[in-house]
């Protein structure tokens, strides 16, 4: 009897002390997940990126006005500052958890309460290395928009003055977008890169968040060629993707199978930088999302271990990873047209041009060699004003180059 006693102690010792390493550790891409303040102690044996799920939206910092409560907030960011990996605020401006009081404003105040609540943020947090500028533009914008400036000229004034006015007070973060649906959806996410384009050319974005959860993407069960197509549409922006909530459910039979179709076309895509699960330990926010359950580690959390252990590399524009040689690609736009000149491109490699309103050139789309080459596309005369993007895209490489037309 005394000894089972003494082994079964030996063993809860041995359970408590012994931890492990983030799953993404040393890869390429951060693989994270949210908490409410401070996170559990084995967060980080798991995570390596920490967002802050409700308790860093405006409606829960400042729910009665100018009375801002900064301590979950704090406890997040002091936490991934000790741990040295990236914290991402959740978010500025988003039209769900909006302060209760905000409604009873002039237009006036509603703008001037928006930019306070930015600036103190940026004030307090200087050190944040992503944040949600706007969350939801698509589907749930603010119930104060107009005030920010409405649809205005472009469509989205509301929008860019929200990301003006972080990059202001925020000048050191990385300052992103944030949909759901878009990562299946090719006409909504060609409404979401419409946003983006104009974020970006005014230098106010810096990457594109899109979210993922089950209740979205196994509604439909979107195939993977569906989630791809959204992904490189997004990607023909030049700016990194990062999957900012994404949550499977079911049995543990049914969500390992969802995680081992849909995990690696968001991970091993070139343009995802990073991965964020929106839950890991009950109570998540959809019940049957949870990776650990009653201290045991589901099978699909054991799966991801292995999976990203397996793929921590990623493609870097500039080389490909069989050859390691160096490449080029250059896109010149001269008074005929555009030229495309490139030298030991992998092969084969799908060149794509994307114009300013995010479509597709037709006629355009080749396939292209690993021999040095030049190639005219276009005449001048065909040529719309805006900013175009050319995408190539093939198994060891993705890579983009913008260039700006004007008459």
């Amino acid at each position: 009897m005394r000894l089972v006693t003494f082994y079964t102690f030996f063993v809860l010792i041995i359970s408590i002390t012994v931890s492990s390493n983030p799953i993404a550790e040393n890869a390429e891409k951060f693989l994270g997940n949210i908490a409410s303040g401070a996170p559990s102690s084995n967060f980080s044996d798991y995570w390596n990126q920490l967002t802050l799920e409700n308790n860093g939206k405006w409606g829960n910092v400042e729910r009665s006005r100018n009375n801002m409560d900064w301590s979950a907030i704090s406890a997040a960011y002091n936490y991934t500052r000790q741990k040295g990996f990236p914290y991402k605020q959740h978010a500025f401006v988003w039209g769900t958890q909006e302060p209760g009081w905000i409604g009873g404003l002039s237009a006036a105040d509603q703008k001037k309460e928006v930019e306070q609540w930015i600036k103190s943020y940026g004030e307090k947090f200087p050190q944040t290395e992503m944040i949600d500028v706007v969350n939801e533009p698509l589907n749930k914008p603010p119930s104060f928009k107009n005030a920010l400036g409405g649809s205005g000229a472009t469509g989205w004034d509301w929008v860019i003055w929200a990301f003006e006015t972080a990059r202001k007070y925020c000048p050191d973060s990385k300052l992103l977008i944030n949909e759901f649906e878009v990562e299946y959806d090719a006409k909504l996410a060609a409404n979401y890169l419409k946003i983006i384009m104009l974020l970006k050319e005014r230098n106010l974005i810096d990457g594109i968040g899109i979210q993922c959860h089950t209740n979205e993407i196994q509604r439909d069960k979107p195939t993977v060629q569906a989630i791809r197509e959204a992904l490189d549409t997004l990607a023909s922006s030049g700016l990194p993707i990062y999957v900012s909530e994404l949550d499977l459910k079911g049995d543990d039979n049914t969500q390992l199978a969802d995680y081992q179709r849909l995990f690696p076309v968001f991970w091993e895509h070139p343009a995802v930088k990073g991965v964020t699960l929106w839950g890991y330990a009950p109570p998540t926010w959809i019940s049957g999302t949870e990776l650990i359950s009653n201290g045991r580690e589901r099978p699909a959390l054991k799966w991801l271990r292995e999976y990203v252990a397996e793929h921590k590399g990623s493609v870097s524009a500039g080389h490909t990873e069989k050859t390691g040689k160096q490449f080029t690609f250059n896109i010149f736009h001269s008074g005929r047209g555009f030229l495309c000149t490139y030298e030991n491109m992998p092969s084969p490699v799908l060149l794509r041009i994307f114009d300013p309103q995010g479509r597709i050139l037709s006629g355009v789309n080749k396939t292209i060699s690993n021999n040095n080459h030049t190639i005219l596309f276009i005449p001048q005369n065909n040529l719309s004003k805006g900013l175009y993007v050319f995408e190539i895209t093939g198994r060891d490489l993705y890579k983009t180059q913008t260039v700006s037309v004007s008459k």
